[in-house]
Protein backbone atom coordinates (compact mmCIF):
# COMPACT_ATOMS: atom_id res chain seq x y z
CA UNK A 1 0.00 0.00 0.00
CA UNK A 2 1.41 3.72 -1.22
CA UNK A 3 2.12 5.59 1.49
CA UNK A 4 0.00 8.97 1.98
CA UNK A 5 1.23 12.17 1.65
CA UNK A 6 0.05 14.65 4.61
CA UNK A 7 -1.15 17.48 3.84
CA UNK A 8 -1.59 20.73 5.91
CA UNK A 9 -4.89 22.76 4.86
CA UNK A 10 -4.00 26.27 6.12
CA UNK A 11 -1.80 29.15 4.76
CA UNK A 12 -0.71 30.43 7.98
CA UNK A 13 2.72 30.70 8.53
CA UNK A 14 2.24 29.90 12.40
CA UNK A 15 1.01 26.28 11.89
CA UNK A 16 3.45 25.35 8.94
CA UNK A 17 6.32 26.42 11.26
CA UNK A 18 4.52 24.10 13.89
CA UNK A 19 4.14 21.43 12.07
CA UNK A 20 7.23 20.97 10.61
CA UNK A 21 8.75 20.69 14.53
CA UNK A 22 7.57 17.07 13.98
CA UNK A 23 9.72 16.29 11.16
CA UNK A 24 7.15 15.08 9.00
CA UNK A 25 6.97 15.71 5.24
CA UNK A 26 3.90 17.83 4.13
CA UNK A 27 3.15 20.12 2.04
CA UNK A 28 0.60 23.19 2.53
CA UNK A 29 -2.37 24.09 0.77
CA UNK A 30 -5.29 27.08 1.32
CA UNK A 31 -8.75 25.52 2.18
CA UNK A 32 -10.01 29.23 1.33
CA UNK A 33 -13.58 28.23 2.91
CA UNK A 34 -16.53 30.98 4.50
CA UNK A 35 -15.13 31.11 7.97
CA UNK A 36 -18.37 33.00 9.18
CA UNK A 37 -20.00 32.01 12.50
CA UNK A 38 -23.08 30.04 12.21
CA UNK A 39 -26.24 31.59 13.78
CA UNK A 40 -25.57 30.91 17.94
CA UNK A 41 -22.78 28.85 17.43
CA UNK A 42 -20.62 28.51 20.37
CA UNK A 43 -16.61 28.72 20.19
CA UNK A 44 -15.88 25.21 20.45
CA UNK A 45 -18.35 24.09 17.90
CA UNK A 46 -17.48 26.96 15.07
CA UNK A 47 -13.56 25.66 15.93
CA UNK A 48 -14.27 21.76 15.00
CA UNK A 49 -16.65 22.84 12.53
CA UNK A 50 -14.50 25.25 10.38
CA UNK A 51 -11.16 22.18 11.17
CA UNK A 52 -13.78 19.75 9.34
CA UNK A 53 -14.85 21.84 6.26
CA UNK A 54 -10.71 22.76 6.07
CA UNK A 55 -9.85 19.40 5.97
CA UNK A 56 -12.85 18.15 3.79
CA UNK A 57 -12.20 21.64 1.07
CA UNK A 58 -8.74 19.83 0.59
CA UNK A 59 -10.09 16.59 0.33
CA UNK A 60 -11.94 17.29 -2.50
CA UNK A 61 -9.84 17.61 -4.65
CA UNK A 62 -6.23 15.68 -3.22
CA UNK A 63 -7.04 12.17 -3.31
CA UNK A 64 -4.09 9.27 -1.57
CA UNK A 65 -3.63 12.32 1.39
CA UNK A 66 -3.99 12.84 5.23
CA UNK A 67 -5.40 16.21 5.23
CA UNK A 68 -5.08 18.49 8.41
CA UNK A 69 -7.28 21.23 9.33
CA UNK A 70 -6.98 23.67 12.40
CA UNK A 71 -8.84 26.51 13.40
CA UNK A 72 -9.14 29.05 16.65
CA UNK A 73 -11.95 30.71 17.85
CA UNK A 74 -11.71 33.13 20.93
CA UNK A 75 -14.39 34.69 22.97
CA UNK A 76 -14.66 36.49 26.02
CA UNK A 77 -17.79 37.17 28.43
CA UNK A 78 -19.78 35.42 25.25
CA UNK A 79 -18.91 37.44 22.56
CA UNK A 80 -16.70 35.79 19.85
CA UNK A 81 -13.74 37.49 19.01
CA UNK A 82 -12.53 36.51 15.40
CA UNK A 83 -9.71 37.83 13.37
CA UNK A 84 -9.74 42.02 13.16
CA UNK A 85 -8.45 42.55 9.82
CA UNK A 86 -8.22 45.87 10.65
CA UNK A 87 -5.91 48.00 13.04
CA UNK A 88 -8.98 49.54 14.87
CA UNK A 89 -10.54 46.23 15.28
CA UNK A 90 -7.60 45.37 16.92
CA UNK A 91 -7.76 47.66 18.95
CA UNK A 92 -11.31 47.66 19.87
CA UNK A 93 -10.90 43.77 20.28
CA UNK A 94 -7.47 44.28 22.96
CA UNK A 95 -9.31 47.29 25.10
CA UNK A 96 -12.47 44.95 25.61
CA UNK A 97 -10.16 41.80 26.59
CA UNK A 98 -8.25 43.46 29.18
CA UNK A 99 -8.55 42.99 32.44
CA UNK A 100 -10.91 39.57 31.32
CA UNK A 101 -10.87 36.21 30.71
CA UNK A 102 -10.60 35.05 27.55
CA UNK A 103 -10.85 31.35 26.13
CA UNK A 104 -9.36 29.91 23.00
CA UNK A 105 -10.30 26.90 21.68
CA UNK A 106 -8.73 25.14 18.86
CA UNK A 107 -10.21 22.30 16.67
CA UNK A 108 -7.87 19.86 15.03
CA UNK A 109 -9.30 17.31 12.05
CA UNK A 110 -7.23 14.60 10.51
CA UNK A 111 -9.10 14.00 7.28
CA UNK A 112 -8.08 10.68 4.87
CA UNK A 113 -8.91 12.21 1.79
CA UNK A 114 -9.84 8.84 0.21
CA UNK A 115 -12.27 7.96 2.62
CA UNK A 116 -13.31 10.96 4.62
CA UNK A 117 -13.08 9.42 7.46
CA UNK A 118 -11.53 11.75 10.47
CA UNK A 119 -10.70 12.54 13.67
CA UNK A 120 -11.34 15.58 15.45
CA UNK A 121 -9.97 16.93 18.92
CA UNK A 122 -10.23 20.23 20.70
CA UNK A 123 -7.70 22.46 22.86
CA UNK A 124 -9.09 24.96 24.98
CA UNK A 125 -7.30 27.84 26.96
CA UNK A 126 -8.25 29.97 29.70
CA UNK A 127 -6.14 32.99 30.01
CA UNK A 128 -6.71 35.80 32.30
CA UNK A 129 -5.51 39.21 29.97
CA UNK A 130 -3.43 41.97 32.08
CA UNK A 131 -4.77 45.41 32.28
CA UNK A 132 -3.56 47.25 29.21
CA UNK A 133 -3.40 50.34 28.85
CA UNK A 134 -3.85 52.62 25.19
CA UNK A 135 -0.03 52.69 25.33
CA UNK A 136 0.46 49.36 25.29
CA UNK A 137 -1.88 48.82 23.07
CA UNK A 138 -1.21 51.02 20.10
CA UNK A 139 2.54 49.67 20.72
CA UNK A 140 1.79 45.90 20.29
CA UNK A 141 -0.68 46.88 17.24
CA UNK A 142 1.51 49.01 15.79
CA UNK A 143 5.21 46.41 16.10
CA UNK A 144 3.00 42.88 15.64
CA UNK A 145 0.01 43.58 13.15
CA UNK A 146 -1.99 40.85 15.24
CA UNK A 147 -4.65 41.42 12.06
CA UNK A 148 -4.86 37.56 11.22
CA UNK A 149 -5.22 35.95 14.54
CA UNK A 150 -8.21 35.48 16.84
CA UNK A 151 -9.01 38.47 19.09
CA UNK A 152 -5.82 39.56 17.92
CA UNK A 153 -4.25 37.93 20.25
CA UNK A 154 -0.55 36.62 19.20
CA UNK A 155 0.91 34.59 21.94
CA UNK A 156 4.03 33.64 20.40
CA UNK A 157 4.76 37.65 20.70
CA UNK A 158 2.79 38.83 23.38
CA UNK A 159 2.92 36.60 26.41
CA UNK A 160 4.74 38.89 28.38
CA UNK A 161 2.21 41.87 27.29
CA UNK A 162 -0.49 40.51 27.74
CA UNK A 163 -1.18 37.04 29.84
CA UNK A 164 -1.59 37.84 33.92
CA UNK A 165 -1.93 34.47 34.25
CA UNK A 166 -3.12 31.04 32.60
CA UNK A 167 -6.01 29.69 34.56
CA UNK A 168 -6.65 26.56 32.79
CA UNK A 169 -5.16 25.29 30.20
CA UNK A 170 -3.72 22.04 27.98
CA UNK A 171 -0.23 20.91 28.54
CA UNK A 172 0.89 22.02 25.17
CA UNK A 173 0.98 25.67 24.13
CA UNK A 174 1.14 24.89 20.76
CA UNK A 175 -2.39 25.30 20.20
CA UNK A 176 -2.76 28.24 21.48
CA UNK A 177 -0.54 29.33 18.14
CA UNK A 178 -2.73 27.20 16.15
CA UNK A 179 -1.98 23.80 15.71
CA UNK A 180 -2.10 21.55 18.87
CA UNK A 181 1.11 19.47 18.29
CA UNK A 182 0.58 16.82 21.12
CA UNK A 183 -3.28 16.57 20.04
CA UNK A 184 -2.27 15.98 16.41
CA UNK A 185 0.72 13.37 17.67
CA UNK A 186 -2.23 11.51 19.25
CA UNK A 187 -4.68 11.32 16.23
CA UNK A 188 -1.58 10.48 13.63
CA UNK A 189 -0.11 7.82 15.70
CA UNK A 190 -3.74 6.05 15.70
CA UNK A 191 -5.20 7.11 11.97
Amino acid sequence: MKKKKIILGSSSEFRKSLLSTLNLDFTCISPDINESRLNNEKPHDMAIRLSIQKAKKICEKEKGSIVIGSDACASCDGRILGKPIHKSVAIEYLEYISNKIIIFHTGLCVMDSDTLNYKTDLAKYEIKIKKLNSKDINQYVENHKPFYSSAAFRYEVAKDLLIEEFIDSENDISGLIGLPLKKLQLILKNF
